[in-house]
């Protein structure tokens, strides 16, 4: 009995399970990729997804890669379409019509074109044949194309889209440009793994996931916005604001219009105030991360709760006060978008709930969501760097984890890709030293920044995930300064400024040299000027001392002959009064004497040395000039250049004042003046 204890258990746990599982989800989820997405042409041929995560299209553009976030697109040399493609260890292969080689990423994460002669022989671009059976209906549709994934046969048409059907050829659903697709011509279908495949049409790319977490049950332009349900048994009732509405939810069943008296009798009236806060249900609101601030909280069995922020909802698990993340969608994911009023969510039971979105009724189960996360985390990836500057586009090698740029580059452009094997391809980024926040999540995986500033960022880029840490990848980015902001040119600053310093120093001190100088000069000159001027003083003043001994010379030879002058007067008075009674050889002795006396040369001679002293040797500049002036003439020369009176010249020469005017006149000839030129003038200025 204890023994089958275990099993009786096993087989309780799976009985209760397959009770839970009765009801099960849509197993169609479509995402479409038109030509503004991809940026190439419309028309497709055919499709490869690599073990890498990255789906290869063959296009009239080239050849199109997706790798989660960002499509490329590599044309051929010759711009011609590509038909067919095939992927083989790193090498992807493409034929088209004049066309056939292999493709090679290099280090800049760019692919590279190889042409070839001959394909391999591991290399097969025929379509796989069909294994299953395909319904007269679809015949007639002209089959281009077959794939078998989840349980489901996928046959893609030239006129009707894909149809799905199990291996009895049942047709389960029709997918046709009125029923999700973008288009009817189907070129080529690609299993991705068993519950996702590619499909290529002539006018776009789509995406179909099998048996998602997320289901369209009923487009809002069909049904309505959902506003209430409730599920009874295995079928599901609606209230829109068109009315009510009911289904199963088994695969393929849609949405049929019921009475308001029968809807009414499923769905009452809600009287219950549901208006929960986040404060009042949680007491650490950090572990809620961005729904702390949620905008509406939606209770679910077992202690759940659906808190809703923008367009993502998180589910948590309450306990003692404490919430866990139990899962977490972004429905930017899938292209849909909640509704900004009314409710968002509504629990149908613990594991299934509808959402009212603006693109219609989505069903969500969150066991499969939750289970569907539970395996490896795929981390992005940096698949291409680029920057440009004045010079063109640089490639960076995406395979590092640290880039350097110059400080003149203009943009810088990375590239983030994620992987198609997972629906959840948002990222955000934050530049530490730049911003603050993380981004908004963004589909798109090409992050730009500007014209950075000299520094050192750290980028740092994280991926949404269903539940757990967001996955992240870091890069440093250094922005180089410009020559002159390095440490080398500061170095050189330094050395110019310490330069400039020293020679400053030594110009100061020639300055203060040179001023020294100049002050040493000038005291010298000044000195000299105060000597010279004193020797000029002295010079003057002996010179004037000479000038008064000359005059008082002359004075005193004047007076003395004319004292002389007067006794010989007097003596020939006496001689004339007293005739013979005075003595002849006395009268003529004494009468000797006193002319040898006024005739005496050395007096003239000390005069002459005393008034050439004294006037700056006028004598001999008077005899250079005039050569034949005579010992007489110059006499009267200096006599009148000392201002004495006619009568005065003619007593100390002993002549008489007849002869001295005589002697004048001779001499104003000799010098040959003019009659306007005053004699006395002329020689004092000579």
């Amino acid at each position: 009995m204890y023994r089958r204890l275990p099993f009786i258990i096993l087989l309780s746990i799976l009985a209760v399970f397959a009770l839970r599982a009765s009801v099960v989800a849509p197993s169609i989820l479509v995402q479409n990729y038109s030509v503004d997405d991809y940026k190439a042409s419309c028309q497709n041929w055919d499709l490869a997804v690599s073990y890498h995560g990255i789906l290869y299209v063959a296009n009239n553009s080239g050849l199109v890669t997706f790798d989660g976030n960002t499509w490329n697109t590599y044309p051929l040399p010759d711009k011609t379409p590509i038909y067919k493609v095939s992927f083989q260890n790193d090498s992807i292969y493409t034929q088209g019509k004049s066309s056939l080689g292999y493709w090679l990423y290099d280090k800049l994460g760019n692919l590279e074109y190889h042409p070839i002669d001959t394909l391999p022989s591991y290399i097969n671009f025929d379509d796989p044949e069909t294994n299953y059976t395909i319904p007269k209906e679809i015949e007639e549709k002209h089959p281009t194309s077959f794939a078998s994934a989840g349980g489901l046969n996928f046959t893609g048409t030239s006129t009707s889209g894909i149809y799905i059907t199990n291996d009895e050829g049942e047709i389960f659903q029709h997918l046709n440009i009125n029923n999700q697709l973008q288009d009817n011509i189907v070129r080529s279908i690609c299993v991705q793994d068993n519950n996702l495949i590619w499909v290529a049409l002539d006018n776009g790319i789509s995406q179909i996931d099998i048996n998602p977490p997320i289901a369209m049950l009923g487009k809002r332009s069909q049904i309505g916005k959902l506003e209430d349900a409730v599920k009874e048994d295995n079928r599901l009732y609606i209230r829109t604001n068109v009315g009510y509405f009911s289904r199963s939810l088994m695969f393929g069943d849609k949405f049929t219009p019921i009475s308001d008296e029968i809807g009414r009798s499923y769905i009452h009236p809600d009287t219950t105030d549901n208006h929960l806060s986040v404060s009042s249900l949680f007491k650490n609101k950090d572990v809620l991360s961005v729904f702390a601030n949620a905008e509406s909280i939606y209770p679910v069995p077992d202690n759940l709760y659906w808190l809703t922020i923008q367009n993502e909802a998180g589910l948590f698990h309450r306990e003692n006060g404490t919430g866990t993340l139990k899962c977490r969608i972004l429905f930017d994911n899938y292209d849909l978008n909640l509704v900004t009023n009314g409710k968002r969510i509504i629990p149908l039971n613990d594991s299934l709930d509808l959402v009212s979105a603006m693109q219609g009724t989505l069903l969500i189960n969150t066991r499969q969501l939750i289970e569907g996360s539970l395996g490896g985390l795929t981390m992005p990836r940096f698949m291409r760097i680029e920057y440009q500057d004045q010079e063109g586009t640089h490639y960076l090698y995406p395979d590092t984890q640290r880039i350097d740029l110059p400080h003149n580059f203009q943009e810088l452009s990375l590239y983030i890709g994620t992987t198609v094997f997972t629906p959840n391809h948002q990222i955000s980024y934050k530049l530490e030293g730049v911003s603050a926040d993380w981004s908004s999540w963004q589909k798109d995986g090409k992050i730009t920044f500007l014209q950075l500033p000299e520094g050192t960022y750290e980028l740092r880029v994280r991926k949404y995930v269903t539940r757990g840490p967001f996955p992240e990848i870091t890069m440093q980015i250094t922005v180089h300064p410009p020559w002159y902001n390095t440490v080398w040119a500061y170095l050189i600053y330094v050395a110019l400024i310490w330069f400039a310093i020293q020679e400053g120093l030594r110009y100061h001190l020639r300055n203060l040299r040179k001023k020294e100088q100049e002050k040493l000069e000038a005291e010298r000159q000044a000195e000299l000027q105060r000597l010279q001027q004193m020797k000029s003083e002295m010079l003057e003043t002996e010179l004037q001392n000479k000038n008064n001994e000359l005059t008082l010379q002359t004075t005193a030879l004047v007076k003395r002959n004319e004292a002389i002058q007067a006794l010989l007067e007097e003596l020939d008075k006496q001689k004339e009064t007293l005739g013979d009674r005075y003595p002849n050889k006395l009268y003529t002795r004494l009468r000797s004497l006193m002319e040898s006396t006024l005739n005496d040369q050395a007096d003239w001679v000390q005069f002459e040395t005393y008034f050439n002293s004294a006037h700056q040797n006028f004598m001999d500049r008077l005899r250079q000039q005039y050569t034949d002036i005579t010992a007489g003439d110059l006499r009267i020369c200096c006599l009148l250049r000392m201002n004495l009176s006619t009568k005065e010249i003619a007593s100390l020469m002993n002549v008489s004042v007849r002869a001295i005017e005589l002697r004048r006149y001779r001499l104003r000839k000799r010098l040959a003046l003019d009659g306007d030129t005053n004699l006395v003038d002329f020689l004092m200025n000579y």
